[in-house]
């Protein structure tokens, strides 16, 4: 009870020396450790705590932000104590890492005046940057959604090219290989569907889930699995009339990345001795009127890094919003 006392006296003080706008929220105190991949300390890591406030009367609707920033001690720590809302929205960053970010929220306080618990403390992970590889990357997406060229027939999409394979593009090598059906009538009555398959036998795709806990702006694996590919996905589509507003039924997911490998080399025994490997962020969705979006990255050196470290494509000034940056 002593404590709570000396807190809710602190707070009051606390309050009386801040701004009007601040007396309304009790006082808080939050300790961040900052650590690497190996849970050892980072010192010097620059610490970025943002809170929302509802705008003042006469401001109108909405949120204002407001943001403090401070940096980690030799020890990976650092500590704010604040009147604020209960959301505590921390930026970590530093030199060699991948960003990472975290909330803190308090569920409970003293008499409106302290936010319990009092000075809890939340361990960030700062990813290290291992290996980043310059690859081919591209966002097909919306505005610039590519036409499927031929239907009912095998198609292939080159992705050190960009292009379908040739006459249907200037692509050479089937990396992805495509057979489309669409049934298109009106925009409320169509059906789509793909079968993607590779073409070699140790080529392949296999969907991959963010970790639990995931921190960091960077959520793949350093580098691809070396098993684990799938040589065939199917994906399929459709709206039809009926009802009030149609009935609509999609695989898509929004959510959804891929790592992929293709251009797979073995040797006599079946070891595989070259690949290239990528990944794909979100579906490969294709639309009901027969046009195709996804958003890749391949890495074309045959290693099997996934950090992306700039791109190997040279866009024009009207393709710039198409251009996509890493990690």
């Amino acid at each position: 009870m002593k404590l709570i006392k000396i807190l809710i006296i602190i707070s009051v003080l606390f309050i009386a020396f801040s701004n009007a706008s601040a007396f309304v929220y009790p006082l808080g105190k939050v300790t961040i450790r900052v650590v690497d991949n190996d849970g050892q300390p980072v010192e010097n890591a620059a610490v970025t705590l943002r809170f929302d406030y509802p705008k003042g009367f006469g401001m109108g609707w909405g949120t204002s932000s407001k943001f403090f920033d401070g940096v980690t001690d030799k020890d990976g720590y650092y500590t704010l104590t604040k009147t604020a809302p209960s959301c505590w929205m921390y930026t970590v960053r530093k030199q060699g890492y991948y960003l990472s970010g975290e909330n803190y929220e308090f569920k409970d306080k003293i008499g409106g005046l302290v936010w319990l618990p009092w000075n809890p403390t939340m361990e960030i992970k700062l990813k290290k940057v291992m290996c980043r590889t310059k690859m081919y990357a591209k966002s097909i997406n919306n505005m610039n959604a590519i036409k499927v060229p031929v239907l009912n027939e095998t198609v292939g999409y080159d992705l050190e090219k960009g292009d379908w394979v040739a006459p249907y593009g200037m692509g050479v090598i089937n990396d992805l290989v495509f057979i489309f059906k669409v049934r298109f009538v009106k925009n409320d009555d169509w059906d789509v569907s793909y079968k993607l398959t590779f073409s070699n036998k140790y080529d392949g795709i296999q969907e991959y889930f963010i970790p639990d806990g995931n921190q960091s702006e960077y959520y793949w694996p350093y580098e691809a699995p070396e098993y684990g590919y799938q040589n065939e996905i199917n994906w399929s589509a459709f709206y039809h009339p009926g009802g009030w507003a149609g009935v609509y039924k999609s695989d898509y997911k929004e959510d959804k990345k891929y790592i992929f490998r293709v251009r797979t080399k073995t040797d006599e025994q079946g070891n595989i001795v070259e690949a290239s490997y990528g990944k794909i962020v979100g579906d490969i969705r294709l639309h009901g009127d027969g046009y195709l979006v996804f958003t890749y990255f391949f890495n074309p050196t045959g290693s099997r890094s996934l950090e992306f470290g700039g791109n190997l494509f040279k866009f024009s000034r009207k393709e710039w919003e198409y251009e996509v940056s890493g990690p």
